[in-house]
């Protein structure tokens, strides 16, 4: 840790608190504008919104049917339901503790870096992560989705591994992160406790546990998704929990499902994509490292923060290899290995700056505002210009109308039954508690309490005249009509 110097404390608080204000703009500015997401998001959104009116919060429901699709437990919905109760049933409410949990992210990295590696180290830390394109926009802090929750706890179950040193305590916290983990997004939580494994086989801790440590670790791990097992069986018996491990584990392991294909270097191509710059910085600094050590591995062994090096470099490895030996490769998977990755950044980082010469430092520190800027820049371009969903801003016209809520909702189309997206059907929900009918304009016109949306494309004054329809509102896309009877 740095030495204590009143300067240096002042100008590090301020800079902190200005890259807080950054990360705060990059989380929340616009949060709830840009329409919701017609996978994951929707999914989830739907799922909350029905537990709430269910009155069931055990049960996840797509459409008011048990959801046997998206297979996880149930803390995802849960924080979803506490942003709808805080912001309202919105598209913010949606995401706002997904926002509030990368916040905190951030916040526990940087506060674990700096008494770690220094203020220098918490600082670049920080920056890398509060620019993470990846983790910030995409499928994970700025939408409904159930990642940036379970990349909170899975920091919080590394981190505290790594705190281990100091207490015994925090390797229970580490386990009941791994558990809030699994009840969050399933198995992929394996990827906590096979971390867990390796860096007590790794470091040979697993030599000072007794009886009563393994017994308290095995609690905090497997008590909390015991007890939502039991709540869970009372309504559907084994059926949810065979296809938790016959779908989502063994299936998305051993194939490949739903179009999500990728070779060995699929990862690879991830992390060039997203974070391509902040990687060109990381390779020369790992270089250097190994370079100016002498690079031995009985050094590395003698290292007194070879256990931190340990946890980190697990932290990035076993998700990364695990979730490339599975045939189903979707990108989102790897987004718990930023938090290390930005770690490993900002310790390595300022160990060159501390001691390197003054000309790589310069060039070090320009490579770092660069990177930063040109993510900053990226980010602030996707803030700025929200592409607004046509069909979606249509249903939301008719936000809170008493006289439409809770009525059906039909999508008028000439030759077959049109579909609809996810993220419509939580938009009906949302905006006035509509339900979305699979019918067209005969089914329309034989139900009651009943709307039909009309593309522009295929109205006409005969289609409005001959059915009696009254339209309600309009805008681009269509028309929001009415039986006028």
């Amino acid at each position: 840790m740095d030495r204590p110097n009143n300067k240096s404390d002042i100008l590090y608080f301020f800079t902190i608190l200005i890259l807080l204000v950054m990360a705060a703009f990059n989380l929340f500015d616009r949060l709830g504008y840009f329409p919701i997401y017609s996978w994951d998001e929707a999914r989830h959104g739907v799922s909350a919104y029905e537990m709430i009116k269910n009155n069931n919060y055990i049960v996840n429901t797509y459409r008011d049917k048990i959801d046997y699709w998206n297979l996880k437990p149930l803390l995802s919905f849960w924080a979803i339901i506490a942003g709808y109760k805080i912001a309202g049933f919105n598209a913010l409410g949606l995401r706002l503790f997904s926002a509030i949990f990368a916040m905190l992210t951030i916040i526990m990295v940087t506060v674990f870096v700096c008494k770690k590696y220094g203020k220098v180290a918490s600082i670049i830390s920080m920056v890398v992560l509060s620019t993470c394109t990846q983790f910030l926009i995409n499928h994970s802090a700025r939408t409904g989705d159930a990642d940036s929750l379970f990349v909170f706890l899975f920091t919080i179950a590394n981190l505290s591994l790594l705190l281990w040193n100091k207490n015994i305590k925090w390797l229970y916290v580490s386990g009941l992160a791994f558990a809030f983990a699994f009840l969050t997004k399933s198995w992929h939580s394996g990827n906590i406790a096979i971390i867990m494994v390796l860096y007590l086989f790794f470091t040979g801790k697993y030599k000072q546990l007794s009886f009563k440590n393994w017994f308290f670790l095995g609690m905090c791990m497997f008590l909390p998704i015991l007890i939502w097992g039991v709540f869970r069986y009372q309504y559907d018996g084994l059926k949810f929990f065979k296809e938790m491990i016959l779908y989502d584990l063994l299936q998305r392991s051993s194939t490949t499902i739903e179009g999500h294909v990728g070779g060995v270097l699929y990862y690879v191509s991830i992390l060039l994509r997203f974070f391509s710059f902040w990687i060109m910085i990381l390779c020369p600094l790992v270089l250097l490292f190994f370079l100016k050590r002498n690079f031995s591995i009985k050094k590395l062994i003698s290292s007194k923060k070879k256990n931190d090096m340990i946890g980190v470099c697990l932290w990035v490895l076993v998700p990364f290899l695990l979730f490339t030996v599975a045939k189903t490769k979707i990108r989102w998977y790897i987004l718990p290995v930023y938090p290390a990755l930005s770690i490993i950044v900002g310790a390595l980082a300022s160990k060159f700056l501390m001691k390197g010469k003054w000309i790589p430092r310069v060039i070090l520190i320009l490579s770092i505002l660069f990177v930063s800027v040109n993510y900053e820049w990226d980010i602030d371009k996707y803030l700025s210009h929200p592409l607004p969903d046509l069909k979606q801003s249509l249903i939301e016209k008719i936000t809170k109308k008493t006289e439409t809520k809770g009525d059906s909702l039909y999508i008028y189309h000439p030759s077959s039954t049109a579909n609809w997206l996810q993220s419509e059907v939580l938009t009906a929900e949302l905006a006035d508690d509509l339900h979305v009918e699979n019918g067209g304009l005969n089914e329309f016109l034989k139900a009651k309490n009943a709307l039909l949306m009309i593309p522009k494309k295929l109205c006409n004054v005969q289609l409005i005249s001959s059915n009696q329809l009254k339209v309600i509102t309009s805008n681009q896309w269509g028309y929001l009509v009415y039986k006028n009877s």
